[in-house]
């Protein structure tokens, strides 16, 4: 095999091949060159992607490039396809010849400043919103104006042409438990999202019923939505939030992620 050009790769792992000529994204066909790996160690990545440790990928390996199922290795990737996993195109790969501990901890390090970097991003997400809080998911539905284009053909009116890009926008009610910074009119805020899984949106938090944990929120000026049905007469646009970016909510079982949020919101 061709010297892998290491400096080139934005997104570097170790893995093991768990399904050879395989694929689990939709957008990817299986085929000779493709595998599916589970993420055992980050070694270097972007911040979206440093907390994919224990995921499956589909990789589209290089012309030169051969893995057997169960063997481990170092994937040097770039490049990437959101869809309900993630695929990833190799630019080569280096046997693990060891799965001991001294050499899981020769790569520890890089991982720990990947760790690093994501922490500095949502403590940053957390210092420039306006609002913080820990809540409750209690509600979950679709925002006054969201309904699907085949209820305007239904309604007699002409369907409306849905983009590629369209956000699929959704609101969620949070129950707040605590305010950490800024201040919040009701007891609930309703916080809106994008359902979709396309490039544009596939970093955006999809909530649901019963998600607890630390919300940086910023007030609604992209949904172009107003709050509708029995949510009307108890919020206004002032109680509506966005939740853009994975580094805008801290799930409450991951701890050190939501201390940082909190942290942050009190500095």
């Amino acid at each position: 095999m061709a010297a892998i050009p290491k400096d080139s790769a934005s997104f570097v792992f170790q893995g093991k091949v768990t399904k050879t000529k395989s694929s689990n994204v939709k957008a990817v066909a299986r085929s000779n060159r493709t595998a599916v790996v589970t993420i055992e160690n980050v070694v270097r990545a972007p911040g979206a992607l440093a907390s994919f440790s224990g995921r499956d990928v589909t990789v589209q390996l290089a012309q030169d490039e051969d893995v057997k199922q169960g063997q481990r290795a170092t994937f040097y990737t770039n490049g990437s396809v959101f869809g309900e996993n993630l695929a990833v195109q190799s630019v080569g790969h280096e046997a693990v010849k060891s799965t001991s501990s001294g050499a899981r901890g020769a790569a520890r390090p890089v991982t720990d400043a990947a760790r690093a970097a994501a922490q500095k991003r949502i403590r940053d997400h957390a210092a420039a919103a306006p609002v913080v809080i820990s809540g409750r998911v209690v509600a979950v539905g679709m925002p006054a104006g969201a309904a699907p284009a085949a209820a305007a053909s239904s309604a007699g009116t002409s369907p409306r042409r849905v983009s590629e890009h369209e956000p699929f926008w959704r609101e969620a009610v949070v129950e707040v438990q605590q305010v950490h910074k800024g201040t919040v009119s009701k007891k609930q805020v309703v916080l809106r999202f994008p359902d979709s899984t396309d490039v544009r949106w596939h970093r955006a938090p999809k909530f649901e019923v019963g998600q607890e944990g630390v919300f940086s929120l910023k007030p609604d000026r992209v949904s172009g939505h107003t709050t509708h049905g029995a949510m009307a007469s108890s919020f206004n646009t002032e109680d509506s939030y966005t939740c853009l970016s994975a580094a805008d909510f801290q799930d409450s079982h991951n701890e050190a992620e939501a201390a940082a949020a909190i942290d942050a919101a009190k500095n």
